[in-house]
């Protein structure tokens, strides 16, 4: 039978690295459905890095799925594309750099509607579609492990997507489904790009490596976990030794 991922936020940064590492690996018949929320110019250049070949086993689905309506559309575009999903990544998110005294509620549910609460409905939306054995990767936080007091809100909801991850585990035991979520610390995608030399700096001479992670190597990690079913209910950082120095 043919492998069939399901991923969000798949058209830049580490969502891109995870489904070009997927694509490198895959076989005749596979298929990929990547979502992405409006940037249609980041899909095309998607697509146009491939070769024939792999661009046939893409299914791009358009969707915001930082609210309800867009993850209804997702789903039912999903259900359609495919009959039974293998591997599932979680990696749409959004935060704030906001100070604190300027949230306000709204803000807030937000966040946590996309980064925690979406990505739980999307898993149940799909839960009958689950292969047996399959492989669920939610994109957590370095934030969500260690408070940073400067994106509050973030942190917070990605300490609620690890433990999250932790908790679905039973829930998706009748199928062998495994559940586990990545913690990455600072990696270079363009989250990054309005970071000064200075900041830079100071970051990474409190990191292990001393330099920013790329989004290769966090989707070499998440490909790791995606093969490897006795990797279950867990956080698996990769910050490269953040706060060591």
């Amino acid at each position: 039978m043919s492998n069939v991922t399901v991923i969000t936020g798949g058209t830049a940064g580490i969502g891109k690295a995870i489904v070009k590492k997927i694509i490198e690996t895959s076989m005749d018949g596979d298929k990929i459905i990547v979502n992405y929320g409006s940037n249609v110019e980041n899909a095309n250049q998607l697509l146009n890095s491939l070769i024939p070949e792999d661009q046939s086993k893409v299914v791009l689905i358009q969707a915001d799925l930082s609210d309800y309506g867009g993850m209804e559309h997702f789903l039912k575009k999903v259900r359609a594309a495919t009959d039974h999903i293998d591997w599932l990544i979680l990696n749409t998110g959004i935060g704030t750099y906001l100070p604190f005294e300027d949230y306000d509620v709204d803000l807030w549910e937000k966040v946590m509607r996309t980064n925690v609460t979406i990505p739980a409905f999307i898993v149940k939306g799909l839960k009958d579609q689950f292969a047996e054995n399959g492989n669920i990767v939610f994109m957590g936080s370095h934030a969500g492990q260690v408070p940073y007091s400067s994106s509050i809100v973030y942190g917070v909801s990605k300490a609620a997507v690890h433990f999250l991850a932790k908790s679905l585990v039973k829930v998706l035991d009748n199928k062998k489904v495994s559940v586990n979520a990545i913690a990455p610390g600072f990696i270079e995608t363009r989250w990054q790009d309005g970071r000064t030399d200075e900041s830079k700096h100071r970051i990474n001479e409190k990191i292990g490596a001393h330099r920013f992670g790329t989004a290769e190597e966090v989707a070499s990690l998440c490909y790791q976990l995606l093969t490897n079913d006795y990797l279950n209910g867990s956080v698996y950082d990769i910050h490269g030794g953040y706060d060591f120095f």
